[in-house]
């Protein structure tokens, strides 16, 4: 990265020792001979100063008039010009030629054209007669300097500078560096910031909800061992009843929460960063901002476009405590999306959740409850030696206006008692994680439960695998999905479970609670 971009990258410190300056003049209010504020409020204080009531609108000029706005303020200067273009609605579109590379946010960029030539000030304060009384407004040496450059060869100019005391919501300025007004700072802010300022700050798309389904995410984190995958779950049958609509693949294989996943999902989508920091990266810029090897990458994949964040270093600051100790605090992270390439913004402490999620938040305790028309069969086998399968059978119905056709099988025989085999489904699927386990230790085998699915959209057939295992530390059962553990739930489910084959078995009633 060049020297300059470094200084404009980093100029955070040279702000943090001007608002030192700043602080210092607002502790001093300007005075008059008399020993009062001259910012005062009482209108006959201000004819009395200036024999007449002053006129306020400095200029009254129209966009459609403008040429340019030229800004020069702690952090350069640039200039806002005509792009030569109009938008939708017959508008003057703007832009800043040095980043014009990037997205620009068109209503800030319009305003700050519209505010620099239609302006009116606040209040009058007084007229001074030389530099060093414009030093009590900080009109001396102003934060920023304004010149509008108008279509007939005109120009209007002018200077911000202290704030007001006593005041959020003024400053001083003047126009002529002689007549010193105040003016409302929502009116002078926007020309205190860097070219950056005028960057869109909308780093991903907005999800389009009539016609846009999340497909898959993927985090990478340098913290993780495994990368967090959650996918769509996905079925040929529009009469499929689906409870959950997303799994984590990675790093378990499990139903994703119902509340915590959409919402996390969702953030991706329309997010905005909380500033942009440079325009145009190339070469070692990367390396600098710590996006040749970032911390995360997040991928969003939809049926309609995929998209990516990526995060590099932390922005950190030292605070010190008071015992006088030292300790460093993120107060941001560098990150660009393949939505606006070779912009370098900034973004917050927990503006993306998908940085610090635990993927075990992202779990749900209903761990599988695949419908079962989607499954060829269901097989079980328990410590005991009972072992079962069952076989399902759809044909599918020939027009709309009929149902599918779903038959069960037991070693080749229609079960004419539909109604058993479903219940004994929902046991099965019942069974709920009350912990979380991951731990390798596991004792005996007690019952183990595969369930194999139908052909998907891609022809592609899928198996979970559920056992369940004792507990070598304490009265509980821990349940292993696809070969991990994940979960402990009560004994009691085991218990009813070998239970309940009898039952099934022996033609008995299925017990749906334990």
């Amino acid at each position: 990265m060049s020297k300059n971009k470094q200084i404009l990258i980093f100029s955070a410190i040279g702000l943090a020792v001007l608002g030192g300056v700043t602080a210092v003049l607002l502790l001093t209010a300007p005075k008059d001979n008399g020993g009062e504020s001259t910012a005062s409020t009482d209108n006959s204080a201000v004819q009395e100063t200036a024999g007449k009531t002053e006129e306020l609108v400095l200029s009254a000029r129209e966009e459609t008039d403008t040429e340019s706005i030229e800004i020069t303020n702690s952090g350069g200067m640039y200039i806002i010009e005509r792009s030569g273009g109009t938008g939708t609605d017959g508008s003057i579109l703007w832009t800043i030629d040095d980043i014009s590379s990037a997205p620009l946010n068109s209503s800030s960029l319009s305003a700050a054209v519209d505010n620099a030539v239609n302006f009116e000030a606040k209040e009058y304060a007084e007229e001074v007669s030389d530099s060093s009384e414009l030093a009590k407004y900080g009109l001396d040496s102003p934060k920023a300097v304004v010149k509008a450059k108008f279509t007939d060869g005109t120009e209007f100019t002018f200077s911000i500078g202290n704030d007001v005391p006593n005041s959020t919501t003024a400053v001083y300025v003047t126009s002529d560096g002689k007549k010193v007004y105040t003016a409302y700072k929502s009116r002078t802010d926007r020309y205190l910031g860097n070219v950056y300022s005028f960057v869109d700050l909308k780093v991903t798309p907005d999800l389009d909800q009539s016609a846009e389904e999340i497909r898959r995410i993927t985090v990478e984190r340098s913290d993780l061992e495994k990368p967090i995958i959650i996918e769509e779950i996905l079925s040929e049958d529009e009469d499929d009843v689906q409870v959950f609509s997303y799994r984590l693949v990675s790093p378990y294989s499990t139903y994703a929460d119902l509340t915590d996943v959409p919402t996390f999902l969702n953030e991706m989508f329309g997010l905005s960063a909380g500033g942009c920091e440079w325009v145009g990266m190339e070469g070692t810029d990367y390396e600098i901002a710590g996006l040749n090897e970032p911390d995360a990458i997040i991928t969003v994949e939809t049926n309609l476009r995929t998209f990516s964040l990526k995060i590099g270093s932390a922005l950190t600051e030292t605070v010190v405590g008071d015992d006088g100790s030292e300790r460093q605090v993120v107060t941001g992270y560098y990150g660009m999306s393949s939505e606006v390439p070779g912009v370098l913004y900034r973004f917050s402490p927990g503006s993306i959740t998908a940085l610090t999620i635990d993927p075990e938040k992202l779990i749900s305790r209903s761990f599988l409850m695949p419908y079962i028309y989607s499954l060829n069969n269901i097989s079980y086998s328990d410590s005991e030696g009972r072992n079962l399968r069952i076989d399902v059978e759809t044909i599918k119905a020939q027009n709309e206006d009929e149902d599918d056709i779903h038959s069960f099988y037991i070693s080749g025989e229609k079960v004419t008692d539909e109604k058993s085999v479903k219940n004994l489904y929902q046991y099965f699927i019942s069974a709920a994680g009350e912990e979380l386990y991951f731990d390798d230790d596991k004792g005996e085998l007690l019952a183990e439960i595969t369930y194999d699915y139908i052909k998907n959209e891609n022809g592609v057939e899928g198996k979970d695998v559920v056992r369940f295992y004792s507990s070598n530390s304490d009265r509980k059962v821990i349940v292993s999905i696809n070969g991990e553990n994940l979960f402990k739930t009560r004994q009691m489910y085991i218990t009813q479970l070998f239970s309940n084959i009898d039952n099934f078995l022996n033609g008995k009633d299925i017990v749906l609670t334990y």
